[in-house]
């Protein structure tokens, strides 16, 4: 793995360094893990945008198999419920 420096502010450098200590973590895995949280929160975000943009017949078939899926979860067959 190649390691690499990044210029933050040293009040930055603190918070980053104080949250990894109280997560058990370096700081280097805790901008790491801030970092795949947030791709994922923007792609979460772009899945909405996209979902608000669909056409009403595509909204429909999905709110169809929505309901078709959220029958089958109260069906009492599961052995461990949410």
């Amino acid at each position: 793995m190649t390691v690499t420096t990044i210029k933050v502010s040293s009040a930055t450098r603190d918070k980053i360094n104080t949250l990894a200590a109280e997560q058990g973590l370096t700081a280097g895995s805790l901008v790491e893990k801030v970092l795949e949280d947030y791709l994922w929160r923007q792609q979460v975000e772009e899945a909405k945008r996209q979902m608000r943009a669909a056409p009403k017949e595509v909204w429909d078939e999905y709110m169809a198999e929505f309901h078709t899926m959220d029958a089958s979860l109260a069906d009492g067959l599961d052995e461990n419920p949410w």
